[in-house]
């Protein structure tokens, strides 16, 4: 599994393989073997404010051991933006605001990231899967934000929505239908005979 944290300015692309409690780890590219073990399940610690209890971890990576406290916060503004989850950790008393996310969230996020007022706007698997509802008739009319394919990936059901307000054009999958990544299952665009608002402008 890939994932990105992101550590004040930082940003870090970390590639695991689980083995146990062994993991082969790629930070950056760069190849670590991890050996961690949990030792203490929701311990308080001084360190962390007011009645804070975090999960304790011993770490061994290459030569050098580490003691580690860690525990899920809610997101700050800032912290560290669309991450989907933000850990609080603390090793030897020094505390760290850690943004992560994984190839799911990173890629659902993108696909939202596009805002799309005019033109064509296409809805593209952001992972394989498989189809569980299509939710818009080729020729409906969706509200940007609207869910028009339901994809079933990595155990959970993703609302796939559409980047802009306009017509279903094209519907490319069915329920039951197996896609890969960046499949196009939906193509979102202007009505017959509208043209797209920029144009309008253009001539007004």
């Amino acid at each position: 599994m890939r994932y990105t944290a992101t550590v004040g300015d930082r940003e870090l692309t970390i590639d695991v393989q689980d083995n146990g409690h062994v993991r082969a780890v790629s930070l950056n590219g760069r190849p670590l073997t991890v050996d961690w073990r949990l030792i203490g399940a929701e311990r308080p610690h001084a360190g962390l404010p007011g009645d804070s209890r975090a999960d304790q971890y011993s770490l061994l990576i290459g030569r050098r051991s580490y003691e580690a406290y860690a525990r899920v916060v809610e997101p700050e503004a800032g912290a560290a933006g669309d991450a989907g989850r933000v850990i609080e950790v603390y090793i030897h008393g020094r505390p760290y605001i850690v943004g992560v996310r994984d190839e799911r969230s990173r890629a659902l996020a993108s696909l939202a990231g596009g805002a799309h007022v005019a033109g064509d706007a296409t809805i593209r698997a952001p992972m394989p899967g498989l189809v569980a509802s299509v939710l818009a008739a080729e020729g409906a009319a969706v509200e940007r934000g609207q869910t028009v394919v339901v994809l079933e990936a990595m155990k959970m059901e993703n609302d796939l929505t559409a980047p802009r307000a306009g017509i279903v054009k094209a519907v490319h999958v069915t329920k039951g239908q197996t896609v890969g990544q960046n499949d196009v299952l939906a193509v979102i665009g202007d009505p017959a005979g509208v043209a797209p608002a920029d144009e309008d402008e253009e001539d007004a």
